[in-house]
């Protein structure tokens, strides 16, 4: 049977593509630098009219920044080795506190001696429940110095979900069963009471308790102190942060760095289980030096002795990468914070007025929300940011009203930043693609990472789609994660050829990626597909509408249609009126599939351990007042 023209064709591109796959990081650069050329019209050569293949957003990097030499070196090389002889610059901010690089890599030092006296050897697995505090930063370089991998935990998971981190293992890559635990002492997140109650059901053989107080101011850490009860539990496997670390006290043996080697696991992250459970990525010291080079090849507003606001949980890829090892890595002093407060004002010390107008940070990287809560802060509202030079959102898609009111709230207020976006997943460490500069606008997520490709494919098959035509992303380059621990299904289910399926839809459109949705947000109505970000969009231009969210709801025979639920901004209040503005609104922006078929207005939306919108929350309450009728 021959096969027609079409099918030909498919086979010779699957085929071509296959090569490509298989050359060298070094070989893929250099046919980087090629294809530039044929784009900026410096030569002239073939194009194959895909743009996994011919790369037309190649022309947006310099050719210089194409070819990227990774540092062959661990995490913790990567952050020290750079400031050796700066060791007296300040390298964590904590509640008004201060700790030197020198004192930093010090306090590393003992951490890791103190682990090998609980029997933490090269390969072991320790698990960290933290949020962003000093001892959680330094407690995990001193299991990256050591060999050993840190699994990253919120403070805030279920009992059951930190069992089952804690008893995740892969024989085959050769990772155990976490040892020890490093967990957060404070009574509202009750991380230890939860560990005490499934300790016996694990194989952990300590658990070392630290108070958010450790590396206070003094007079802080009394008042705290005071408010606060110890955890105290009658198990010699609970040991306090004092006593951890004085198991080292009289220790001076020197402290070896583990050597480097290419593609050790360094650090498991679990993804925000939006769809089915939880999955532990398994991510390598290669994955995070490889997304900062990466990074740096677009941007460069990171100065020596800039101050940044680490918001961004340190038990995140993007906070652990983004928002503490990058900057680190160039001098950037981390404001570390636990949790930001945005309802009480300036005598909280983690209130967003407080550290932004008392630390003045130059650099804020953070969720979508936290920067809602900038522009809605009342004490910010006459103040003077023109210390602020760089801003990043991640995590969650950026609407483009809530954009436009960002850049227009840091104009006003002295500050020459714009919004920074991108798309980014656990399974990349952070980010996929990047959006500054001439490659920035409305509702775009920019381009690949320049050593990252992409592709955009047909749901359930390896058919790259037409430019304009949304598409299933599937990256592969240096941040791309081993693979999920211990779970063959998910693995097959997400590596095909070489490429990581995301799942998540976006199109291209003048050489440029916009996002659609997110996997399993998108809302199939009478066989066509309705996005739910795009919806979202629309409504939060309307100068009443505060956030929104969009879920599908049962119909009878369309299958599913979509349905608002509208939070309102402070002095609105609902009215049948308002309701009709926003569905005129709708009307004039959307398709006839995309309209709303109600909108309900509520006081709240939920939110993700991660501080975004919880679409699975909205859609579980929903099925409960269904079922209520």
């Amino acid at each position: 049977m021959s096969l027609d023209r079409e099918e030909i064709r498919l086979q010779e591109l699957r085929e071509y593509e296959d090569k490509l796959m298989n050359l060298s990081r070094k070989e893929k650069q250099l046919r980087n630098v090629y294809l530039r050329k044929i784009q900026t019209g410096e030569i002239q050569g073939p194009t194959l009219g895909k743009t996994s293949i011919d790369k037309p957003f190649l022309k947006y990097y310099s050719e210089e920044s194409l070819i990227v030499d990774y540092p062959r070196e661990t995490i913790y090389e990567y952050v020290m080795n750079p400031n050796r002889g700066h060791e007296d610059e300040v390298a964590l901010r904590y509640m008004g506190n201060t700790i030197t690089f020198g004192e930093m890599d010090e306090r590393i030092n003992k951490t890791v001696r103190s682990l090998k006296k609980l029997g933490v050897q090269k390969g072991d697995t320790v698990a960290i429940c933290m949020p962003n505090t000093p001892e959680a930063a330094i407690t995990v370089f001193a299991i990256n110095k050591m060999g050993a991998i840190a699994s990253m935990i919120h403070p805030l998971s279920a009992e059951n979900q930190i069992k089952n981190y804690l008893n995740e293992e892969d024989l085959e890559k050769g990772i155990k069963k976490a040892k020890v635990i490093v967990a957060f002492d404070s009574p509202k997140e009750d991380v230890l009471g939860k560990v005490r109650n499934i300790i016996n059901k694990t194989s952990l053989e300590h658990v070392v308790s630290i108070s958010p107080s450790v590396s206070m101011p003094k007079l802080l850490k009394t008042g705290y102190n005071l408010k606060t009860k110890e955890f105290k539990v009658r198990d010699i496997r609970f040991i306090s942060y004092k006593s951890f670390i004085n198991l080292s006290k009289n220790d001076n043996s020197e402290v070896i760095t583990n050597p480097y080697k290419e593609n050790d696991p360094a650090i498991i992250m679990h993804t925000g289980g939006s769809e089915g459970e939880p999955k532990g990525a398994i991510q390598t010291n290669d994955n995070y030096v490889g997304m900062i080079e990466q990074f740096f090849k677009s941007e460069d507003n990171f100065e020596r002795g800039d101050k940044v606001l680490t918001v961004m949980p340190v038990f995140h890829g993007f906070g652990l990468c983004s928002s503490l090892i990058l900057e680190l890595h160039v001098g950037v002093s981390c404001i570390l914070v636990p949790k930001v407060d945005k309802q009480k004002g300036l005598t909280h010390p983690c209130s967003l007025d407080k550290l932004i107008l008392g630390e003045k940070p130059n650099h804020i990287i953070g969720v979508p929300t936290l920067f809602r809560g900038i522009i809605n802060n009342h004490d910010l509202q006459d103040a003077d940011l023109s210390f602020l030079k760089y801003v990043v959102s991640g995590g969650d898609l950026v609407k483009d009203s809530l954009e436009s009111q960002i850049n227009e709230f840091l104009k006003q207020h002295g500050s020459n930043a714009k919004l920074c976006k991108g798309y980014g997943l656990t399974e990349m460490v952070a980010g996929a693609t990047f959006a500054c500069n001439e490659y920035n606008g409305p509702f775009t997520i920019g381009i690949p990472m320049v050593d990252t490709n992409i592709k955009l494919v047909k749901p359930g098959t390896n058919v790259e789609v037409e430019d304009g035509e949304p598409g299933v992303m599937c990256f592969e380059g240096p941040s791309v994660m081993l693979g999920y621990l211990g779970n063959k299904t998910a693995n097959d289910d997400s590596f095909k050829n070489g490429w990581l399926i995301t799942g998540d839809i976006a199109v291209w459109k003048d050489n440029l990626l916009y996002f659609k949705q997110r996997k399993g947000d998108m809302i199939i109505s009478s066989g066509i597909n309705v996005y739910p970000s795009q919806i979202e969009s629309v409504l939060e231009e309307h100068p009443a509408v505060a956030s929104c969210c969009v879920i599908g709801v049962d119909h009878p025979y369309k299958e599913q249609v979509p349905k608002a639920f509208v939070v309102l901004k402070d002095g609105c209040e609902p009215s049948g009126e308002l309701n009709r503005e926003l569905e005129k609104l709708c009307f004039k922006n959307l398709d006839k599939y995309s309209q709303p078929a109600s909108i309900e207005f509520v006081q709240t939306l939920p939110e993700t351990l991660l501080g975004k919108v919880s679409r699975r929350d909205v859609r579980e309450e929903e099925k409960r007042k269904t079922l209520k009728k």
